[in-house]
């Protein structure tokens, strides 16, 4: 990944300001910083962003549901798949109604972007732990490269992302829990 695509999301486009407030550099997570999250390495100092709590949450929950469905006898006796999808899309919802908060608003004129940030990070989430699981699981080594290359297409979108959010570039829908099914 090129430099400037690396470290778009911090240093001096940050000195705007967000809804409420001036931006924090600490807010959103840097690609690195955000896989890192996902994997459960990175933890969350005081004063952190709660992103981290979430990556990590997300992380768990889509690589529960993967190995559920994918072994169902490593699936934990209480597994419900229904409670797991609306666990999901609860986080994705507190990282929406956080991001509300926290992201600068979009000049007038910014293209508007087809997912939430919750949504983007639960895609992320959800990426990294089915590239994990293919890398782990399976001897074909073109599966696992375009696992690996898919994975690092998506790191590179997110840095862009970051840049177009901190440049005013792009807004993002405020997200939707959507459509709960009763149990």
């Amino acid at each position: 990944m090129s430099g400037a695509v690396q470290g778009a999301w911090m240093g001096p486009r940050l000195a705007g300001r967000g809804r409420n407030g001036p931006a924090n550099a600490t807010a959103l997570l840097s690609p690195e910083q955000l896989q890192a999250a996902i994997a459960g390495h990175l933890d969350s100092p005081s004063g952190g962003s709660p992103l981290i709590g979430w990556a990590r949450e997300l992380g768990d929950l889509h690589a529960t549901l993967l190995t559920s469905c994918l072994d169902p006898r490593r699936r934990p006796t209480d597994f419900d798949e229904a409670v797991l999808r609306r666990r999901i899309r609860g986080v994705v919802g507190e990282i929406d109604s956080w991001a509300v908060f926290v992201l600068p608003r979009a000049t007038a004129g910014a293209r508007k972007h087809t997912h939430s940030l919750g949504e983007v990070v639960s895609h992320l989430a959800e990426a990294y732990v089915d590239a994990w699981w293919t890398v782990l699981h399976t001897g074909d080594e073109q599966l696992r490269h375009e696992a690996w290359f898919h994975l690092g297409q998506l790191h590179e979108g997110y840095a862009c992302l970051l840049d177009d959010l901190f440049n005013r570039r792009v807004e993002l829908p405020l997200g939707w829990r959507g459509i709960t099914p009763t149990p």
